[in-house]
C-alpha cells in the first residue's frame, strides 16, 4: 500500500465552502475517514468497497481549507468524487535574502590534499578584534558554483579546504551581525591571510534605505496594520516597539501544543530574516541608532511560518497565516518568500485577502534575472524587484558584486541587483542591496535580496494608506484597487526597463 502524503484540500473556487464543512461533520481532527474507491472513477478500475484512509490534520475554519494526510490513491478518489474541491500537494517556500552558496565542493588533487588548509583570519577593521560567525564562500568556478566554504570560529579563523595558491574567482565574506562583508575577485589564497570587516555605522544616513524614503515623516503609517509573514519578529527590540503581537502558524510545531501558537518570535535557526524585514517596514530610530523604517508609525504583526529547524515554510502554513492576518484586521501583507511553482493553496488565500481589502506585496526572487517566483508572479500581488545604488555601501563589500547593468538613466549609480528576478510581472522596484535594519538581540545588520526590497515598498504603501483617508474608508474590494493606483502614481521610472522596474521606484 502507498505511503501517505500531506495535501491541502480547498474549494475549486473561493476560500470557503459547505463541502469542506461536511468533511468536518464526518470527523474531528485526528480520526481516520474511510474513503470508498469506486469502480470507473477517472477511468480507473478498483474493487467496489475497497477503502483508503484519509486523516484531517487541521482546519483553518469549519468550512475552510484543510490539511489532510492520505495516500495518492485516496487523493485521486477524493478529486474524482468531489469535483467542487481542489487537492493541492504540500510544498515549501523559501526566504529571499541573498547569499551565495557552494553547490559543488572543489576537488582536491593529491598534492593539494597534502598541503595545509588555507586559514582566513576575520577581524574587526577598526579594533583588529577577531570576529566569530563570518561566513566565507570561495568559488574556484563561480558559474558552476564550485568551491569551498567555512564559518569563522570564536578566534576569528575560517579554515577553507583549499590549498594555498589555489585561484579564487570570487571570494565572499558575509559579516556577522553588525558588520559589512568583503568581496574580492581573482585572488590567490595564502596559507594564512587576514581580512578586516567594517562595522556598520548606526548613525549613517548615507545608506540605501534613508535615500529611498526621503522626506517620508517618522509618523508615516499611523493607523495601518502590517502583517509580516516570515521567520518571526523580535518582540523586545528597542527599534521595534510597534510590534503588536502575532501567531506561530507552523503546523508541525503547534500540532498538539496549543501554547506554541504564541511563539511568533524569531525561529531558533536562521530566524533573523523576519526581524530585518519588519525593521525595513517600520523600525523607529533610537538614541543609539538612527536606523528607521519607511513607515515607523505602523503597527507590525508577526506571523511565523518558517520552523525552528531552519527549513522552508509550507504552503498550508502560509495560507493559514494570510487568513489569520485578514481576520486580525491587517491592511497590507508582506511576503518576502517564494517558490518556483504556482501553488493553488497560497493563490486562494491571496485571493481571499484581496477580496477583503488587504494589499499583498511579494518579493520577485533572487535567481539572477530568471522568471519571477510565486506568489509574486500571481496577478493580484505587487511584485517587487531589488534596486541598489553605488556609494551606499563600503568599497569591497559583498554588495559590490550585485552592481550590474542596467544602470539608471535618471541616477547613473542606481541599478537593479544582479541577483534580482525580472519579467513582465514586475510592478515596482524597491531598495534591496545593502539594506541596514533590525536584527534579533537588540542588534542591527545588513542584508540584500528582493526580501529586503519588498518591505520597503510595503512601508511606502502604508504611508500612502495612512495619508489618504478616502482610500482607507473605501469598500474592501475598492480599497486594494485605489491603493495600488496611488502607489503606482508615486513611482518614478529610473530607466532600467519595463521588466526590471515596472512602474518604477516609489518616490519618498
Amino acid at each position: 500500500m502507498s505511503q501517505t502524503k500531506r495535501y491541502v484540500v480547498l474549494p475549486a473556487y473561493g476560500f470557503r465552502s459547505s463541502a469542506l464543512a461536511q468533511m468536518d461533520k464526518l470527523q474531528t481532527v485526528g480520526p481516520v475517514v474511510r474513503l470508498e474507491m469506486r469502480a470507473g472513477a477517472r477511468g480507473r478500475r478498483a474493487a467496489r468497497g475497497a477503502a483508503t484512509a484519509m486523516r484531517v490534520l487541521h482546519s483553518t475554519h469549519e468550512n475552510g481549507p484543510k490539511l489532510v494526510e492520505m495516500t495518492p490513491e485516496a487523493e485521486l478518489n477524493l478529486r474524482a468524487e468531489n469535483p467542487g474541491l481542489k487537492v493541492v500537494p504540500v510544498v515549501e517556500y523559501h526566504k529571499l535574502n541573498m547569499q551565495h552558496r557552494i553547490e559543488r565542493r572543489a576537488v582536491m588533487t593529491a598534492s593539494s590534499r597534502a598541503a595545509a588548509e588555507a586559514s582566513l583570519n576575520i577581524v574587526d577593521k577598526d579594533t583588529a578584534n577577531p570576529l566569530a560567525g563570518a561566513r566565507v564562500i570561495a568559488f574556484t568556478n563561480f558559474d558552476r558554483r564550485v568551491g569551498a566554504e567555512a564559518v569563522s570560529s570564536k578566534s576569528g579563523v575560517a579554515r577553507l579546504k583549499l590549498a594555498p595558491g589555489d585561484k579564487i574567482e570570487r571570494l565572499y565574506i558575509y559579516g556577522p551581525t553588525g558588520f559589512w562583508g568583503h568581496y574580492a575577485t581573482n585572488a590567490k589564497l595564502k596559507s594564512e591571510e587576514s581580512f578586516g570587516l567594517k562595522p556598520i555605522d548606526l548613525q549613517d544616513q548615507g545608506t540605501l534605505l534613508p535615500s529611498f524614503y526621503g522626506k517620508v515623516p517618522a509618523t508615516a503609517g499611523e493607523g495601518v496594520r502590517i502583517a509580516v509573514i516570515d521567520t518571526g519578529v523580535a518582540e523586545r527590540h528597542p527599534g521595534l516597539p510597534n510590534v503588536g503581537g502575532g501567531a506561530n502558524l507552523v503546523f508541525n510545531e503547534i500540532n498538539g501544543n496549543i501554547d506554541a501558537t504564541t511563539e511568533w518570535g524569531p525561529a531558533r535557526k536562521d530566524g533573523a530574516h523576519g526581524t530585518h524585514v519588519a525593521g525595513i517596514i517600520g523600525a523607529r530610530a533610537t538614541a543609539n541608532a538612527k536606523v528607521r523604517g519607511v513607515a515607523p508609525g505602523v503597527e507590525l504583526r508577526s506571523y511565523r511560518v518558517f520552523p525552528h529547524t531552519g527549513k522552508g515554510a509550507q504552503n498550508y502554513d502560509i495560507m493559514n497565516a494570510i487568513d489569520r492576518a485578514v481576520l486580525d484586521g491587517c491592511h497590507i501583507i508582506n511576503l518576502s518568500l517564494g517558490g518556483s511553482d504556482e501553488d493553488e493553496a497560497v493563490r486562494a488565500a491571496i485571493g481571499n485577502a484581496l477580496d477583503n481589502g488587504v494589499l499583498v506585496v511579494a518579493a520577485a526572487g533572487n535567481n539572477g534575472r530568471r522568471a519571477v517566483l510565486y506568489p509574486a508572479a500571481l496577478p493580484g500581488c505587487i511584485a517587487v524587484s531589488a534596486m541598489g545604488r553605488r556609494g551606499t555601501y563600503p568599497r569591497q563589500s559583498t554588495e559590490e558584486s550585485d552592481a550590474a547593468k542596467p544602470f539608471g538613466s535618471v541616477d547613473k549609480d542606481a541599478f537593479i541587483g544582479a541577483f534580482s528576478n525580472v519579467g513582465p510581472q514586475i510592478d515596482v522596484a524597491g531598495p534591496g542591496v545593502g539594506v541596514v535594519s533590525t536584527m534579533p538581540g537588540d542588534a542591527y545588520g545588513v542584508m540584500s535580496g528582493t526580501s529586503m526590497a519588498c518591505p520597503g515598498v510595503v512601508g511606502f504603501a502604508a504611508s500612502l494608506l495612512a495619508s489618504k483617508q478616502p482610500i482607507m474608508n473605501a469598500g474592501k474590494g475598492e480599497r486594494v484597487k485605489l491603493l495600488q493606483e496611488a502607489l503606482f502614481a508615486t513611482c518614478r521610472v529610473q530607466g532600467f526597463g519595463r521588466d526590471f522596474e515596472g512602474f518604477g521606484l516609489p518616490a519618498g
